[in-house]
């Protein structure tokens, strides 16, 4: 009997939301919820836990549960009485995932993984494991004698404390018919035709340091107040979002503008910015986005990201195209950024089928935005010379 993949004569490329049901449906993936994006599906965490005690614990191709017994590396972590887990800044964390591979051996299949957009703008760096594999966020082809590859996430919050339970999805896989560098779609088509103001026309992403409006206030960039951050409560991480627990942004964060066209990233702050380009995907293609290189300087941009087809078509506000928000963390040393520079790059790929359109979000009509686990900015706000905003009608108390 032929497998789906032949019987359908699926091509080389990302696998849509129907080709991931497909496989789900005929028991090659395990666990798999009904959170499928055009690209990608979500990865939820169970209530196995693990604080890990001395770094990270990088896979080396062996079975990794046979690590978890290891006390000197890992110790169990129990959630509280009402089932949360709550992760402290700087610590490392391991749960082990609801979704398992169960794909057979001849299965022509890789995967890559990101965080979620909403968790990369919390400054969380999440990293997948998948059993028997030697690196970290993404799989190859299966090995001979492993039939069922378990998963786990790594998570480390760096700027806020952050509250999951089980269910909570931190982080994305995506999957490939084929080989990931078969699928890459290398000719200048792409570029030319799907960014909207391509500076370079190499496929980079440069930064917009230009100001836009957020509750009647002119800002660039969002930089985390990290001395509030050590003292706030933590912030929520569910979904569905309930906006009850939704966070204030505004006892957290920073408004800043460039001057003369530049911004200085400061030494360990964390940074919400935007990209100059602005992007415009149709449903048969998708993107991953890295930086230009690991470090820039001492300024890490340590958050890839997916792009699913659709992003930046059909906005509601009839705007062309959307940018992508840059996750920048300083390192050591201040660096100075000017408008325009290169931070990114856009890998593009041919999707294996043409993906479904997904339900508006908020994403989609995104311009300079946080995390959604955040309230959104009141619509008049002031600014202060520090950048603290607060707003008009508690001025006028």
């Amino acid at each position: 009997m032929a497998e789906p993949w032949e019987e359908n004569h699926w091509i080389p490329g990302v696998l849509s939301q129907e080709q991931v049901r497909c496989l789900y449906k005929n028991g090659y993936l395990k666990g798999i919820g009904s959170e499928i994006d055009p690209s990608a599906f979500d990865l939820h965490i169970t209530d196995k836990a693990y604080i890990v005690n001395k770094g990270t614990v990088k896979p080396d191709g062996r079975q990794y549960t046979t690590l978890l017994n290891d006390r000197t590396l890992f110790t169990p972590f129990r959630p509280d009485r009402d089932s949360t887990f709550e992760l402290q800044p700087k610590r490392s964390y391991l749960f082990v995932l609801r979704e398992a591979l169960g794909l057979p051996v001849e299965a022509p299949f890789c995967g890559q993984a990101t965080p979620k957009s909403s968790i990369g703008r919390l400054d969380v760096i999440t990293r997948l494991i998948v059993s028997g594999m030697e690196e970290y966020d993404s799989f190859n082809l299966m090995k001979p004698g492993q039939q069922v590859h378990d998963m786990f996430v790594e998570v480390t919050p760096m700027t806020f404390p952050i509250q999951v339970k089980e269910g909570t999805s931190l982080n994305q896989l995506r999957l490939f018919y084929g080989k990931i560098e078969d699928a890459e779609l290398k000719s200048d088509i792409a570029r030319n035709s799907y960014l909207i103001n391509n500076i370079h026309g190499d496929g980079s992403l440069s930064v917009d340091l230009s100001d836009t409006d957020v509750g009647g206030v002119d800002v660039a960039a969002f930089c985390a107040d990290g001395a509030s951050a050590t003292d706030m409560s933590p912030i929520y991480v569910s979904e569905p979002i309930e906006e009850a627990k939704q966070t204030n942004p505004i006892p957290h964060w920073r408004f800043l503008n460039a001057e003369n066209n530049r911004l200085t990233i400061s030494k360990s702050d964390f940074y919400i910015l935007r990209s100059k380009e602005r992007i415009t995907l149709p449903p048969g293609v998708a993107v991953y986005c890295r930086a230009m290189d690991e470090t820039l300087g001492e300024m890490r941009i340590h958050y890839a990201g997916f792009v699913h087809p659709w992003f930046g078509l059909e906005r509601p506000d009839n705007k062309i195209g959307t940018p992508l928000i840059f996750e920048v963390r300083g390192h050591d040393v201040d660096v100075n950024l000017t408008d325009g520079e290169k931070l990114a790059r856009l890998t593009f790929y041919r999707m294996s089928e043409n993906a479904n359109k997904p339900p508006e979000n908020g994403y989609n009509s995104q311009e300079l935005l946080l995390s959604k686990f955040f309230n959104k900015f009141p619509s008049k706000l002031e600014k202060n010379m520090d950048g603290k905003v607060r707003p008009v009608a508690e001025i006028l108390q």
